[in-house]
């Protein structure tokens, strides 16, 4: 059954040659230096940029949507109460800083396959049980997501037709039924799963097929980054005056 995964086009992504390590360590200082922004001249610099690597990195803007409509309430939510106490500027300004900072994550994790970043996080020395709970968790999704749709097809070729209240006494108890048989049904799997890495050797070290080393457009990218994030804190601190330029 096909789902959505997040780094389904990082191989076709002009992104996909540069050192993950690189791009990690880009992406996490910038989102840094964006959280500090306060001027909506600075946050428009970096919210600039992360549209335009996303739009370069041809990855389908519709599947960049389904991940970000994830994040959607995060970046609704904060600007609209501070909207109520501070005014219209600042709310915008949150509003963009936050989309900003989703736009540069979902460049880095859309761009970059699931094991790379796993193999990334473990050369920036993340505890190793942090990193296996990261990899399981989003393989399960995918478990749980197959057996949701198993349960469904069983439930339609018994003739259930799915309507009815929730109120319903019936209908609540077979909610209540296969929710519960999803979640065992999930877990035999992905003890099956876990049973069959063991058997293979598995350590929870994740290795890949492929090296990591810092080439030349690995440091221009990374002075790229460096030069979005020096002109927006200058813009910040009033070194720059775009309005004075304009």
């Amino acid at each position: 059954m096909r789902h959505y995964e997040i780094d389904r086009y990082s191989r076709t992504s002009t992104l996909f040659g540069f050192d993950p390590r690189v791009k990690l360590a880009c992406v996490v200082s910038l989102v840094v230096v964006t959280a500090l922004l306060r001027s909506l001249e600075a946050v428009v610099i970096v919210l600039a940029f992360s549209i335009i690597l996303l739009l370069s990195s041809r990855v389908p803007l519709r599947h960049v949507w389904k991940g970000l409509a994830i994040a959607l309430p995060f970046i609704i939510a904060p600007p609209i109460a501070l909207f109520l106490t501070s005014g219209p500027i600042p709310a915008l300004t949150m509003a963009f800083r936050i989309l900003a900072s989703v736009l540069i994550l979902t460049a880095m994790v859309t761009t970059t396959p699931l094991f790379d970043v796993i193999k990334t996080l473990s050369w920036y020395r993340m505890p190793r049980l942090l990193i296996s709970l990261i990899m399981f968790t989003y393989r399960f999704i995918f478990v749980l997501l197959d057996e949701m749709e198993r349960m469904k097809m069983a439930r339609i070729a018994r003739g259930h037709t799915g309507r009815g209240s929730l109120l319903s006494r019936e209908v609540f108890r077979t909610l209540s039924y296969t929710i519960g048989m999803i979640f065992v049904r999930s877990h035999k799997r992905a003890v099956n799963m876990y049973d069959a890495l063991l058997s293979r050797g598995y350590t929870g070290e994740v290795r890949t097929g492929e090296w990591m080393k810092v080439k030349g457009r690995d440091a221009a990218l990374a002075a790229i980054f460096f030069l979005v994030g020096s002109l927006s804190v200058l813009t910040q601190v009033g070194l720059i005056n775009w309005t004075l330029l304009v």
